[in-house]
C-alpha cells in the first residue's frame, strides 16, 4: 500500500514515513474492501453469485484499485453468462495493473477463441430481440429464439428466467420449474429465480426440490346421512325405503337417461374435436412463426453482409481515391521535370512551389529532392527580392514570410548573410522579439565577427547598453554612414548625439541608407 499523497510505500504505523500525512483513515477504507471482498469470496465459493456479485460491488465503491476484487467480480459475472460486464471489469483491471494481472489472462483466454466470442455476441443480440418479440406480443417467436440462445449460452441465467417466465405466462409450470432449476443450479440465491419458483408452487400446490413438498388437502365426500332415532339406549338405522315406480316414472327416467347420455356424449366429444381443431390452428401458427423466424435470421444475415460489402466498397474507393491522387501528384512532378529539363527556370519555380514532399516515396522522393536542389537558388532569388522589396516599401509582415522562406530555402546562397540580416530587422520592426532574436542569434552564431551589427537588438532592443528606443515624440533614430546613432528631429536632421547604431540597409540604385526601421537616413 503507498501514501495517496506522495505515493511512499507505508508501514505499520498510521502515519507516512516521508510526507508524515495520517493515512489511518485510508488504511481503514482498505481494510473493508478487503474484508468485502472475502465475504463475496466465500459466496462465490458457494455459488452464491447474486450475493458475491453484491458484496464485490460494494468491495469497489470502497477501494476501486481493489484489483482482486474486480478480478472475482468478472468471473461472477462470466459465471451467469454475462460475458460483456466480464469483460468490462477485466479490462479495468488491465489497465489499472498491467503486470502481474489475471485479468490479461482471462482475456487472452477469451480473444484467443474468436469464435466463442462471436457466439456470445449472436447470443446477446438474441437475447435482445427476444425481449423486442415480448414487447409487440410475439410471445411464440420470443420463445424459439431464448431456446437457441439457451443451447449457444447454457450459463445466460437472464434467458432461463425469460424462458420460464414465457411459460408460466402460458401455465407450462413443470416447463418453468425445469429452467428455474437449471438457472438456479448456476446461481442458487438469485432473487428472481426464487420470486418465479415461488409462485410456481403456489399454482400447482406443490414445491420443487429446495423445499418441503406440500400435501394438498381435499376435503372428504360428506358421510351419507341415515335417518336415526333412539329408542332407550341404542341407536336404531332405519333401512332405505324401496318403492316400486310406476309407468310414468319409468317412462320419464328413460327420457332422463338418454338427455342425460346424449349430454355425456357431447360434452365427452365435442371438446376433443375442438381441441383436435385447436393443435391443426396451432400447429399452423407455430410453423408460420418458425418459418417468420427463419426468415428474420436470413434476412439479419443478409443485412449483415451488406453492411460488410458496403464496407469494403468504402475501403476501395478510398484507395481509388488515394490512387487517383498519387498518380496525380506524380504527373505534376513530370511536368515539373519536363519545365526543368526545356530550361524554363520561371515556370519550374513557380510549378515546383505547388507540389508536396509527402505525396511521394521511393524514386518520385528522389526526383522532387533534385528538382527542389537544382531551383533551390531561383527560389532563394525569388522569395529575397520579394522580401527585401517589401522592407523597402515598409510592409514588414510580407517581408519577414519572404525572408523567411528565402533563410530556410538555401543556406549556401551567396545572399544569404543579407536575407537573415533583413529578416531579423523585419521581425524587430513588427515587435516580434522572440523571432527576432532566433534570427539575430542565427547570424551572430553564422557571423560572428559582425556580432556587433545586431547585438544592440536582442531582447526587442534593451538587452545591450548601446541600444536605443525605435522612436520617441522628438524625433526618430538614424543612423550615419559611419554606422552610429543619431538622433532625429521632425525634419529628419541630426541632433548630434554621440550615440550611434548602423545602417540597416542601402539602396543600391539612389544609395540612400535606411535604419532598422525602414527610416532614411541622412548622412
Amino acid at each position: 500500500m503507498n501514501c495517496i499523497f506522495c505515493n511512499a510505500p507505508l508501514t505499520s504505523n498510521d502515519f507516512c514515513p516521508d510526507c508524515g500525512a495520517d493515512v489511518s483513515l485510508l488504511k481503514r477504507v482498505v481494510r473493508i474492501s478487503n474484508l468485502l471482498y472475502n465475504k463475496g469470496l466465500e459466496k462465490a465459493s458457494v455459488r452464491d453469485l447474486s450475493g458475491a456479485v453484491s458484496l464485490l460491488k460494494q468491495s469497489l465503491k470502497f477501494n476501486k484499485e481493489n484489483i482482486d476484487a474486480r478480478n472475482l467480480l468478472g468471473l461472477c459475472y462470466f459465471e451467469t453468462g454475462e460475458v460483456v460486464s466480464a469483460l468490462v471489469e477485466w479490462v479495468i483491471s488491465k489497465n489499472m495493473k498491467p503486470e502481474d494481472n489475471l485479468a490479461g489472462e482471462y482475456l487472452r483466454t477469451l480473444q484467443t477463441n474468436k469464435n466463442r466470442l462471436d457466439q456470445i455476441d449472436a447470443t446477446i443480440r438474441k437475447y435482445n430481440q427476444s425481449i423486442e418479440y415480448c414487447r409487440e406480443g410475439h410471445e411464440d417467436m420470443a420463445v424459439m429464439q431464448l431456446r437457441r440462445v439457451i443451447t449457444q449460452n447454457p450459463k445466460l441465467v437472464k434467458a432461463y428466467q425469460l424462458l420460464a417466465l414465457l411459460y408460466m405466462h402460458e401455465s407450462e409450470w413443470e416447463k418453468a420449474r425445469r429452467l428455474l432449476k437449471k438457472a438456479s443450479s448456476i446461481d442458487n440465491t438469485n432473487t428472481t429465480t426464487r420470486r418465479y419458483l415461488t409462485a410456481i408452487e403456489e399454482e400447482t400446490g406443490k414445491t420443487s426440490a429446495f423445499g418441503i413438498r406440500r400435501r394438498l388437502v381435499s376435503g372428504g365426500a360428506e358421510e351419507e346421512k341415515s335417518l336415526r332415532y333412539v329408542s332407550g339406549n341404542e341407536t336404531i338405522i332405519a333401512p332405505t325405503t324401496f318403492r316400486d315406480s310406476s309407468t310414468v316414472a319409468t317412462f320419464i327416467n328413460i327420457c332422463l337417461g338418454i338427455l342425460l347420455g346424449g349430454a355425456i356424449v357431447y360434452f365427452l366429444t365435442v371438446p376433443a374435436v375442438r381441441q383436435r381443431e385447436s393443435d391443426r390452428a396451432n400447429k399452423s401458427v407455430t410453423d408460420a412463426n418458425t418459418s417468420l423466424a427463419t426468415i428474420s435470421a436470413t434476412v439479419q444475415d443478409l443485412e449483415d453482409d451488406v453492411e460488410n460489402a458496403k464496407g469494403q466498397v468504402e475501403a476501395a474507393n478510398k484507395e481509388r481515391d488515394d490512387a487517383l491522387r498519387r498518380i496525380d501528384g506524380y504527373d505534376s512532378l513530370l511536368e515539373v521535370a519536363d519545365l526543368y529539363v526545356q530550361g524554363d527556370q520561371t515556370k519550374t519555380v513557380d510549378a515546383i512551389k505547388e507540389l508536396k514532399a509527402e505525396d511521394y516515396d521511393g524514386k518520385g522522393k528522389v526526383l522532387y529532392e533534385h528538382l527542389s536542389s537544382a531551383v533551390g537558388g531561383a527560389l532563394f532569388n525569388q522569395y529575397f527580392n520579394a522580401g527585401t522589396n517589401a522592407y523597402v516599401q515598409g510592409d514588414y509582415g510580407t517581408s519577414a514570410e519572404q525572408l523567411q522562406l528565402a533563410v530556410d530555402m538555401d543556406v549556401s546562397s551567396s545572399y544569404y548573410h543579407d536575407a537573415l540580416y533583413y529578416l531579423g530587422f523585419a521581425y524587430f520592426n513588427l515587435g516580434d522579439y522572440d523571432h527576432a532574436d532566433d534570427a539575430f542569434q542565427l547570424f551572430m552564431d553564422r557571423y560572428p565577427n559582425e556580432a556587433s551589427k545586431v547585438q544592440p537588438y536582442m531582447n526587442g532592443g534593451y538587452g545591450g547598453s548601446s541600444s536605443s528606443s525605435s522612436a520617441s515624440s522628438q524625433g526618430q533614430a538614424s543612423v550615419d554612414a559611419s554606422g552610429e546613432e543619431a538622433v532625429q528631429d521632425g525634419t529628419g536632421q541630426s541632433s548630434g548625439s554621440s550615440q550611434r547604431v548602423h545602417i540597416a540597409w542601402t539602396d543600391p540604385n539612389t544609395g540612400q541608407g535606411y535604419d532598422m526601421y525602414g527610416n532614411p537616413v541622412y548622412q
